[in-house]
């Protein structure tokens, strides 16, 4: 059917695109709502919408074609949690419920998804190697690098002395909180690479009161009291979220010393998952040139 529409193209026919809502199939062919009228329209590829699903359908000489969905469809998640017989799992393009096949997945698992029909995921048996994006050809062809650090450790200490006695990073008006990496980060990324992006993993368990604030503390184990920098209100959403203060924390963990992880330097009452309820609670996504 790709063949089709590329030949129609070329031998340029008039096409006319339009965004419809895909309501059942009949004769092997979508059926799409097109404002007040309902048309036939030949499927594109394996991909069949769910019912009342948003699609693009391209008219191509009077002729409908369902071209696929007017939104991005993740093929890998991260669970989050999992309710009864669902998972609710985070992607690069959000949080979505949905059930699971085989095993019953944990917080932290690596999930494949497929979308057709109706979504549904499966634990993978491993994790997906990141591929590396191509050269940026407006960057003088410098490798874009990513790698995801995850916390070695994470948890809540009195703010008079070190006595970590809570596994969850917390941030309200008697603790601190913080996770930890050890040396990992600047061990890895070379002290000339350029910034591309940096995102953190939020794993929630209670949101109250102001927004988190969040900075950057100088320990890579649980060896003391934490010592922050200047810190920023943020509260962030659920899974991988692109902190305000990035690029600024991206040169200061790649140098070490002053800033070695992410910590909660007070902030509301809010509560973030231990290592054990989310192995990736406070993980860093980041990439790099050079």
């Amino acid at each position: 059917m790709s063949d089709v529409l590329l030949k129609l193209l070329a031998e340029k026919s008039r096409v006319i695109p339009r965004v419809g809502r895909y309501v059942g199939f009949d004769s092997g062919q979508a059926l799409v709502d097109l404002g007040n009228e309902r048309f036939p329209a030949a499927f594109t590829g394996g991909f069949v919408p769910q019912i009342n699903e948003a699609v693009h359908v391209w008219s191509i000489d009077g002729v409908m074609f369902l071209v696929g969905p007017t939104v991005a469809k993740p093929g890998l998640g991260t669970v989050l949690t999992v309710s009864g017989s669902n998972a609710n799992v985070a992607t690069d393009f959000g949080t979505f419920s949905m059930p699971f096949m085989g095993a019953t997945p944990t917080s932290g698992d690596t999930v494949g998804i497929s979308w057709s029909s109706s979504p549904w995921c499966g634990k993978l048996s491993s994790t997906p190697v990141t591929p590396v994006p191509p050269p940026d050809p407006g960057g003088g062809g410098s490798t874009v690098r990513t790698e995801t650090f995850r916390a070695i450790d994470a948890g809540s200490t009195d703010r008079g002395s070190a006595r970590w006695w809570q596994a969850q990073p917390w941030a309200s008006n008697t603790t601190f909180g913080a996770w930890f990496y050890g040396t990992q980060i600047k061990d890895t990324i070379p002290a000339g690479a350029t910034f591309v992006s940096l995102e953190t993993y939020a794993s929630w368990q209670q949101r109250s009161g102001g927004a988190p604030r969040f900075a950057l503390h100088n320990l890579s184990s649980k060896s003391g009291l934490p010592s922050f920098g200047a810190y920023t209100e943020w509260a962030p959403g659920a899974g991988w979220q692109t902190p305000p203060m990035a690029a600024a924390w991206f040169a200061a963990l790649k140098a070490g010393g002053a800033a070695a992880g992410v910590g909660l330097n007070q902030g509301g009452w809010n509560k973030f998952s231990s290592l054990a309820q989310d192995g990736l609670s406070g993980a860093l996504r980041i990439s790099w040139k050079g």
